[in-house]
């Protein structure tokens, strides 16, 4: 029973360790996609790390999902049935419209950034 109070102890430890690093580093690529996105692809690129690039290239899909389930829940609470009203489309509509305009954001970047890496780029 010691060992395994321990061993949970060294497993939740480095969870939290590395929970803390991924944070860190989605936020500093983020911050990067805003100031400097080209160099924050090809970072990524090349380190090769596929968890970021999960994170931060997936992000309009979390937030469209994420935004979906806020709208449906509001919904829920407040206790409308039916058709939507003129305000749940607009939310709709621009939530939808703020996850395609990020998706095609990140992918000119993306793109830009393979172009460049292949030589079509100089």
């Amino acid at each position: 029973m010691k060992q395994f109070k321990k061993s949970l102890k060294k497993i939740l430890k480095l969870t939290v360790l590395l929970a803390i690093r991924e944070v860190y580093l989605f936020f500093r690529n983020l911050y990067g996609l805003i100031c400097h996105p080209f160099l924050t692809v090809k970072r990524i690129e090349k380190k090769k790390d596929l968890s970021q690039g999960l994170l931060l290239f997936g992000l309009p899909g979390y937030f469209w999902l994420g935004a979906i389930f806020v709208l449906a829940i509001l919904r829920f609470l407040i206790g409308i049935r039916g058709s939507l009203g003129w305000i749940a489309w607009s939310s709709l509509f621009s939530v939808t419209s703020f996850s395609g305009l990020l998706f095609l954001y990140l992918l000119y970047w993306l793109f830009k950034t393979f172009k460049n890496f292949n030589g079509g780029g100089k």
